[in-house]
């Protein structure tokens, strides 16, 4: 029996659009019609009203991300020619912040959505939550295809919700549904280029594979930063008197929210991006062996071992290389070295904001 526990009262980014309308689309507004639909039971307009509010949403992340990473990006001439205490990274995020709101006024005003979003419709739609109603939505009308692809979707982000994992589990068992065809709604363009490059690899079509697996890299690297774009709207932190705390509170909540961007756009079967990012490698290594391409293996095998830098296997590989190509050839990708770099400096300045903070509770408990 299909189980249902909201109470009945009767996901490469999108670019810049033009939507045809002179008066801003606000996701805030679509969100809660569908909501009241859904507990009218209307559900074809339930489903229109969802659509709706995802779609807009999609709009609002273009304008919000590509304005942060044009406006960090973008070079300005600066007015501070000595590095006089901290004035050169304030002088930064001044020059930032008016180019950030200049580009977002226009970003939507051309696209027509409203950039007025409660802080709980951004929870929600970053949670996935439409989808929750939509499955249901989609069952009403016999669309069951949908709705399991819409269940699908919700688990990716709740994984621990019991309720759904037994609605995906009935919609898989009903003949309509092919459980092939049920997908993640959201996916990433890099997800859906990896499953094309393992079919490759299964078929020893080892062009194909490479091809593919090389633009996972640059499509994973380039959604996790648009991820950790995202994580420069924080909820509110613990504020302070001490412009250093209040500082330091936020520094820390958006490093943390950086960070998750691994967890959060990992493959299932993964238990980090560096874990998925050297797969890639891997597959990579093997098929440009079968190519010949040994100078290509050996810089694959290179960047495989600056993640992994204890993997036997991998080791061995790089030994049998050695016979096969100059030692020259083992160099690690920049955009790897560049990953594995800041990846690591983040973590540890996490460590060091936990490891200040405990200390400093411990002290004052001793007190």
């Amino acid at each position: 029996m299909l189980r249902n526990r909201l109470i009945h009262t009767s996901i490469f980014i999108l670019g810049f659009m033009i939507v045809e309308s002179k008066v801003s689309s606000s996701i805030d507004k679509a969100y809660k019609k569908g909501v009241s639909a859904y507990s009218g039971e209307r559900w074809t307009e339930c489903i229109t009203q969802f659509e709706e509010s995802l779609y807009l949403y999609k709009l609002y992340k273009s304008v919000v991300v590509n304005c942060r990473l044009k406006c960090k990006s973008e070079s300005y001439d600066t007015q501070i020619k000595e590095n006089i205490e901290d004035l050169k990274t304030f002088e930064k995020f001044l020059t930032a912040r008016n180019c950030l709101l200049k580009c977002q006024e226009k970003g939507f005003d051309d696209v027509r959505v409203s950039s007025d979003v409660p802080e709980s419709t951004i929870f929600n739609m970053k949670a996935r939550k439409p989808y929750e109603y939509l499955h249901l939505c989609y069952y009403q009308i016999y669309a069951l295809q949908k709705a399991a692809s819409a269940a699908y979707t919700f688990l990716l982000a709740s994984p621990e919700d019991e309720s759904m994992k037994n609605n995906l589990k009935y919609y898989s068992e009903q003949p309509e549904v092919d459980i092939n065809e049920v997908v993640d709604l959201e996916s990433e363009d890099y997800l859906v280029l990896f499953h094309l490059g393992l079919k490759s690899y299964k078929k020893n079509n080892w062009a194909e594979t490479v091809a593919s697996m090389e633009e996972v890299l640059t499509d994973y690297m380039s959604s996790e930063n648009i991820c950790r774009a995202e994580c420069e709207r924080q909820p509110e932190q613990e504020s302070s008197s001490e412009f250093v705390l209040t500082m330091a509170n936020n520094i820390a909540a958006l490093l943390h929210c950086q960070q998750h961007c691994q967890e959060k756009l990992k493959s299932l079967e993964y238990n980090s991006g560096i874990e998925f990012i050297a797969d890639v490698l891997n597959y990579l290594q093997i098929s440009y062996y079968h190519l010949d391409r040994f100078e290509d293996a050996a810089k694959a095998v290179a960047s495989y071992l600056a993640l992994m830098p204890s993997d036997e296997d991998m080791l061995e590989n790089k030994k049998m290389y050695s016979t096969l190509t100059d030692a020259k050839s083992f160099t690690e990708r920049s955009n790897i070295i560049y990953y594995k770099t800041r990846d690591s400096y983040e973590k540890q300045l996490i460590q060091l904001f936990h490891q200040e903070n405990n200390d400093y509770h411990t002290e004052s408990n001793a007190i």
